[in-house]
C-alpha cells in the first residue's frame, strides 16, 4: 500500500496502444507473446473476477489510466544495459544495476550523482519515522529481494533462498553479508527487521501473528545465523508473502534498533507497545549504519554523499568509489538536472515529450511496467459521489483515452483502462487474456473511447438531475465535482484537467483544484477532505490481484480517507460465490490471501 508520505517522496502512452516490456508500441488489441504466464486454479481465478465485477459495478474508485514510468540512465561516461534489456525492468534500476556491475564507470568520473525530493541534511534514515526518509537508502541498504515488474519473478539478494513448507516460510540470509560498522548482519537482524515492521502494522502480521495467535517474538524467530522462521497462522498463497518481504530494506542494525526490539517483544499491555512505538516512529537517524554497498559520509543542505563499503559482497562489481545524491525537490528540477548533464540518470520519473527532445543524445530512456496509474477517487460520505448512479455518470463522460494521451504528454507511457476493474497489465494483454479470461462480455467498459453521454444522462436523470440551460442541477442546485489533487504530479495534472473539461462540456460544473503536494497528501488527503481525490488505484508495483483489491477495501485509506463502505450493492458474477447482491468485498480479499497460485 503506499502511504502519504511514499506518494509525495514517489514523484514521477497514447490511448488505444499498449506496449511490451521493452517500451515498444504495438496494436492494443494484439496478443504479447511475451507477456508473463500465470497458472490459477478456477477458484483463485473466480474470485478475482467477482471481486473485479464488484469493482466495475460500483465504482469506489474510476481507473483511467495505467503507466509504464520513464528510467533514464546517462551513457557517455557510463556503461548501462541497452533500453530493451531484461535487467532494465528490476525495480529499480539505481538499486540494482550498480550492484550487479551492469552500471559502470567507462570514463574518467568517479561519482555517479543522482538526485533525492527532501533537503539532504533534513533527511533520516529510520523507516519507522516516514518523515523525509532519504532516497540514499537505495545504496546504503540491501533489499531482501530483487523483483522483475515485467516478469513478475522474484529473485534472492540479501535473503537467498526462502520456502513455504506448510505454515512455516523459512528465510536464508546471504552470506558475507556485513554492517558498516563491521558487525555481521544475521538472521537476527532480519527478525528484528520483520518484528519491527509488523510492530508498527505492517500488512505480513496478518498473516504471521494475528492477535489470537500467539505474539510476534514467537511466531517471528532466527534459528541460526542464516536462518529465520515465520510461523504463519495458516496457510497463504507465497506469492503474497514474497511480496510483503521483497520490497523491505535491511535496517535494523542492533545498536540503533535493538532496545526497540527488546521492548516491544516484552511489553506487557498494548499502552505499553503504542509506547514504544511511538518512541520508534519520533527517532530521526542522521547518521546511518547500513549493509548497503555504499556507507554514509555527510550530507548538507543540497547533497548527501555515500562512498563505496569495501567489505559488501558486490563491492568487485562497482569501479567507481562515490555517489552522491543532490537536491531536486520538483519534476522540472529533475528535467534540468538530465537535460544540463547536471544528473547521471533517475530511476523513475515522468517527463513530457518537449522534455524529452531536450535531452542529450546520451541519455537513454526506458520504459518500466508499474502496474498502477492514475485514478479519480470517491469520498463515499460526500455528496453528490456517495450515489453510484453519479459515479457511473462521470464514467460515461470521461474519454479515458483522451486522458491517457493527455497525461501522457506525447509520449507512449500512459495506456487507458479498458475496464475499470481494479485489474492491471494492460500493456501485457493480462487483463483480457489471464485475469478476466472468458468473462469479459458481463464488464462495462463505460466512456474508455468516447463519451457515452447518453448512458449518463440516464444515469443522472434516474438520480434526480435534470439538465437546465445545460447545466445539471437537482433541486435547483448544480450538479457540482471538484476534483482535487496534487499540484507537483504534472502527468496527473494533464489527465485531471482533461476530465474536468470533459465533464464540462457535458454539463457538470466541474473544476480542477490542485494543492501544494504536502498540503494534498498531508491534510486534504488524509483528512478525507475531498469530494473527488486524485490517487493512484492500484497497489503500487504489484500485478496479483490480491494487492489491488486489498488497496482498494480493506487498506487504512480506503477505510479512513475515502471513507469507502464495508458493503457494497453489486450483480453476481459468479452465483456460486455470492447469494445476493449485497457484498462485503474485503471478505472476499481474505478468501483470496489464501491457496497456492
Amino acid at each position: 500500500m503506499i502511504s502519504a508520505a511514499g506518494l509525495t517522496a514517489g514523484l514521477a502512452g497514447c490511448g488505444g496502444r499498449q506496449a511490451t516490456q521493452n517500451g515498444t508500441p504495438t496494436d492494443h488489441n494484439s496478443v504479447d507473446d511475451s507477456a508473463p504466464t500465470v497458472e490459477l486454479d478456477d477458484e483463485t481465478l473466480a474470485l478475482m473476477q467477482e471481486l473485479a465485477y464488484v469493482t466495475n459495478q460500483a465504482l469506489p474508485v474510476l481507473p483511467l489510466q495505467e503507466k509504464l514510468a520513464q528510467s533514464f540512465q546517462t551513457t557517455d561516461d557510463w556503461s548501462v544495459p541497452s533500453k530493451d534489456n531484461s535487467k532494465m525492468q528490476t525495480y529499480w534500476p539505481t538499486d540494482w544495476l550498480p550492484r550487479e556491475g551492469e552500471w559502470t564507470a567507462s570514463g574518467d568520473v568517479e561519482r555517479l550523482t543522482l538526485a533525492q525530493w527532501a533537503v539532504p541534511s533534513d533527511s533520516q534514515y529510520n523507516p519507522w519515522n516516514t518523515k523525509n526518509f532519504a532516497e540514499p537508502r537505495r545504496t546504503l541498504f540491501d533489499r531482501f529481494m530483487k523483483y522483475n515488474l515485467d516478469s513478475q519473478e522474484y529473485t534472492g539478494y540479501l535473503i537467498s533462498d526462502w520456502a513455504l513448507d506448510g505454515q512455516t516460510f523459512t528465510l536464508t540470509v546471504r552470506e558475507g553479508q556485513t554492517w558498516h560498522d563491521g558487525s555481521p548482519a544475521t538472521a537476527t537482524d532480519v527478525a528484528n527487521q520483520i518484528k519491527l515492521d509488523i510492530y508498527n502494522g505492517g500488512n505480513l502480521g496478518e498473516f504471521v501473528a494475528p492477535e489470537d495467535k500467539g505474539t510476534v517474538a514467537d511466531r517471528v524467530t532466527a534459528s541460526d545465523e542464516r536462518t529465520v522462521e515465520l510461523s504463519l497462522a495458516g496457510p497463504v498463497n507465497e506469492d503474497i508473502l514474497l511480496a510483503y518481504l521483497q520490497p523491505k530494506y535491511l535496517a535494523a542494525h542492533e545498536g540503533t534498533y535493538g532496545e526497540f526490539v527488546t521492548r516491544l517483544d516484552e511489553a506487557g499491555s498494548d499502552e505499553e507497545r503504542s509506547a514504544v512505538i511511538g518512541e520508534l516512529a519520533s527517532k530521526t537517524v542522521s547518521d546511518p549504519v547500513g549493509c548497503g554497498p555504499f556507507a554514509f559520509e555527510n550530507a548538507d543542505s543540497q547533497r548527501t554523499l555515500v562512498s563505496k563499503f569495501e567489505d559488501h559482497p558486490d563491492a568487485g562489481n562497482i569501479n567507481f568509489p562515490e555517489i552522491e545524491y543532490l537536491y531536486k525537490p520538483s519534476n522540472q528540477s529533475r528535467w534540468n538536472g538530465l537535460i544540463n548533464n547536471e544528473t547521471d540518470g533517475s530511476a523513475t520519473l515522468f517527463m513530457p515529450r518537449n522534455k524529452l527532445n531536450q535531452l542529450p543524445d546520451s541519455v537513454q530512456t526506458t520504459l518500466i511496467p508499474r502496474h498502477w496509474g492514475l485514478g479519480l477517487l470517491f469520498n463515499h460520505e460526500r455528496e453528490p459521489v456517495n450515489d453510484v448512479r453519479v459515479r457511473k455518470a462521470i464514467a460515461h463522460v470521461i474519454n479515458r483515452e483522451s486522458v491517457a494521451k493527455n497525461s501522457g504528454a506525447g509520449t507512449r507511457s500512459k495506456i487507458a483502462v479498458t475496464y475499470p476493474s481494479g485489474l492491471t497489465s494492460e500493456f501485457s494483454n493480462q487483463v483480457e487474456g489471464t485475469w478476466l479470461k472468458g468473462v469479459t462480455d458481463k464488464f462495462e467498459t463505460y466512456g474508455r473511447a468516447e463519451s457515452q453521454t447518453e448512458k449518463a444522462a440516464a444515469l443522472l436523470e434516474d438520480a434526480g438531475y435534470e439538465k437546465q440551460n445545460g447545466t445539471w442541477k437537482k433541486d435547483g442546485e448544480p450538479l457540482h465535482i471538484p476534483i482535487k489533487g496534487p499540484s507537483g504530479f504534472s502527468d496527473w495534472v494533464a489527465g485531471a484537467q482533461t476530465a474536468v473539461s470533459q465533464l464540462k462540456d457535458f454539463g457538470i460544473k466541474a473544476e480542477s483544484v490542485m494543492k501544494d503536494s504536502s498540503t494534498y497528501w498531508g491534510k486534504d488527503y488524509s483528512n478525507g477532505d475531498f469530494v473527488v481525490g486524485l490517487q493512484g488505484w492500484a497497489s503500487y508495483n504489484q500485478s496479483y490481484p490480491y494487492f489491488h483489491y486489498k488497496f482498494l477495501y480493506d487498506s487504512h485509506s480506503a477505510k479512513n480517507y475515502w471513507n469507502s463502505p464495508s458493503e457494497f450493492e453489486s450483480p453476481v458474477l459468479h452465483d456460486d460465490l455470492r447469494d445476493g447482491e449485497t457484498v462485503a468485498p474485503a471478505d472476499l480479499v481474505a478468501q483470496l490471501s489464501t491457496g497456492d497460485n
